[in-house]
Parts: structure tokens; sequence; C-alpha cells
């Protein structure tokens, strides 16, 4: 008969000493795992803005060109308020639809004409009815007479209580330029109360395309125009010159789709505008290239 012999508890290791000895290695390992998770979150700040850096340097002219192009057509009809002369904003607010639960709203800043500012920093409030205030600051590192859009996003928005009556509008907002930086180092702000309280319009968003890169919002009228150009130069030039040359239209029209599905414009778009954006800025300079978006 074979003995079976337990390995026998220390007599010096009471049941209290385990317990103290189990929570020690678990308080161990979860220190372990915040560590990996703080490790992780690290390098994927490093990646994001390794990342971030890439994609500015390659398409980012090409967001200029774009942008410039709207605010040439559109920065005339806007109704633009002065702030101490320092810097202007728009009050009607553009409101972005999208897949949020309510739209996101937009505010356009700019630098006041033929001024250059290193860094702007305002501070915007809006009073809901409940009598809550909800703030938010906002800052922008070389402001120029160029508008740039910014979110609102800590500003929560809520629906109307009828279904069929759209959103809220905003009330009353406060907006105050808390900071001015010139490019001499000087606070153009400094000892100044310069603020506003206006009442939004809320301006909802129609046929502009508005989207989110690199910290600010940019309109992509113009990008969405010239990839529908390079799929009409892609059908004259492969079905419609195939058809007068007499030669075979299944490989064209093949080829056609392949170019012109989603992913086939992209790297078109993009391997003509790269860096320096020369594709869209030749188009958008040719004679009428402004209002043909209006007119469309």
């Amino acid at each position: 008969m074979i003995a079976i012999h337990r390995r026998a508890r220390p007599k010096d290791m009471s049941l209290d000493a385990l317990i103290s000895e189990t929570s020690v290695s678990a308080a161990r390992m979860h220190r372990l795992q915040l560590g990996g998770s703080k490790i992780l979150c690290i390098l994927r700040n490093v990646a994001q803005a390794a990342a971030d850096t890439l994609t500015k340097k390659l398409f980012l002219s090409a967001y200029e060109a774009c942008d410039d192009a709207y605010w040439r057509r559109y920065a005339s009809r806007c109704e633009w308020q002065s702030l101490g002369g320092i810097i202007e904003y728009t009050p009607d607010l553009l409101a972005v639809p999208g897949e949020r639960a309510a739209p996101l709203y937009l505010i356009a800043i700019r630098a006041a004409s033929n001024t250059d500012l290193e860094r702007v920093a305002i501070r915007v409030k809006a009073r809901k009815s409940s009598g809550v205030i909800h703030q938010q600051e906002i800052t922008l590192n070389q402001l120029c007479s160029d508008p740039v859009r910014k979110a609102l996003s800590t500003i929560p928005l809520k629906p109307k209580s009828s279904i069929d009556a759209g959103w809220h509008k905003l009330g009353e907002i406060y907006i105050n330029l808390v900071e001015a930086v010139n490019c001499d180092g000087v606070d153009l702000v400094k000892g100044k109360k310069i603020a506003h309280i206006f009442r939004s319009t809320g301006t909802d968003l129609l046929l502009q395309n508005q989207v989110e890169r690199w910290g600010q919002y940019w309109n992509i009228d113009e990008i969405t125009m010239e990839k529908q150009n390079i799929k009409i130069r892609c059908y004259r030039e492969l079905v419609q010159s195939a058809k007068n040359l007499g030669r075979s239209l299944t490989m064209r029209r093949t080829a056609y789709r392949l170019l012109t599905n989603h992913i086939g414009l992209n790297l078109i778009f993009w391997s003509q505008n790269l860096w320096n954006a020369k594709g869209i800025r030749t188009s958008i300079a040719q004679p009428g290239a402004v209002d043909r978006l209006t007119n469309s």
C-alpha cells in the first residue's frame, strides 16, 4: 500500500499569514497591470503623435488650399464681430451633423486684418435654461487672418421635446479673450477685459463638408469636387476615347471602375496632392473655380 504524504503547511505560517501573502501577490499583480497599461498608453500616444506629424506634412497643404477656397466664397457673407480689435469671430455657429446624439457646434475665429498672433486663448460660456453654465477654453497657435473653425465639444446640446422640432439653438453665449500674444511676445490683452455676450443662430450644415484634422475643422468641398473631376477625366480618357478609336471597351471599363471606386479615387487624388497640393491648387486657380460649387 502506497502512502500518500500531503505537504504540510509550515507550523509557523498561520492562516492570517497566508491571506496576507495572497493579498501582497494580488497587489503586486495589480501594480504590474497598471504599469503595463501606462506603458501601452504612452506608446499609443507616441505612435499617434508620430502619425499626426507625418499626415500633417503629407496632407496639410491640400486641406489648407481647400479651406482657403471655401472662405473666399463664404467669408464675406459672415457677420464678423471684433473682440478688442485683436481677433474676430462669427456669432453664427455652424452645426455639424453626424453620428453624434446631438450636433457639434463650430465657432470660426480669425486674427484682425494684418495681424499675426503667436498664441490666442478664448473662453466660451453657454448658459442653459436650467441656469447651468458650461464653459470651454480654446487655445490657438499661429493665428492669422485666415479663419479657423474650432469645436465647442464640451458644451452639451439637447434636442427639443418635439421630435419634429429639430435641435435647441444655443442661448446667450459669453466669449472672453483671455490671451493674445503677438510675434514680439507681448500679450495684447494683459490688464484688459475684452468680452462679448451674443445669441447664436446656430446655422445648420447644408452642403458643406467639414472634417476634423489636427485639432481644427476644415471644409473639403473642393477635395470632393476634384475627385469628381478625376472621375470625369478617367471616363473621357478610358471609355469615350475607346469608342472613338474603335477599341474594345471591356478592359477599359474594368480599368475605369477600378480607378474610380473609393480607394482608386483617393489614391489618384493624393498622388497628385501630397506635400504641396499642386493638383488641387491648379484646379482652384482656374477661371470660375471659386464659384463652381456655389452654382452646382
